[in-house]
């Protein structure tokens, strides 16, 4: 694989993200998406429609996200049931062990495997080269490391 080519993939990804991040925050205030967004709110009647214009419903906003982040697991299960408990016990877990495994692979895997001896590697032409120079393939057969 090809540095390049890599970062053009992660840039794509990221835009894509954003992209998608935006349409969500931007949909999720519109007044006709409310039984899609929050059906538990339409169905109590608790729900806020109002058909009047306004600006603010086109301007999208990160503070969903962070109130996504508040409840305790007791509010999570007596508000959204105990799927949603797990998935948000699952969804750390995940992001905890990602972090370990993110710390681990830039900071000991990747040193060790680029300062190998096996592969020849030009410093000056990184980005066009293979990504192969931070695999174990570039560490000796028998080394220490």
């Amino acid at each position: 694989m090809i540095l390049s080519a890599l970062l053009t993939s992660v840039g794509i990804n990221l835009g894509l993200c954003f992209l998608f991040f935006t349409l969500y925050s931007i949909l999720r205030k519109q007044p006709g998406n409310a039984e899609v967004y929050a059906p538990r709110l339409v169905a109590e009647g608790k729900s806020q429609q109002t058909s009047n214009f306004n600006l603010e419903r086109l301007l999208p906003s990160a503070g969903w996200v962070t109130r996504a982040w508040r409840p305790s697991e007791a509010e999570l299960l007596s508000t959204s049931g105990l799927d949603a408990v797990v998935f948000m016990r699952i969804f750390i877990f995940s992001a905890r062990g990602f972090t370990f495994a993110v710390i681990v692979g830039i900071f000991i895997l990747l040193p060790i495997n680029y300062m190998g001896k096996q592969l020849s590697l030009d410093l000056f032409d990184l980005p066009n080269k293979s990504l192969e120079s931070f695999t174990i393939s570039n560490v000796d057969d028998g080394s220490n490391r």
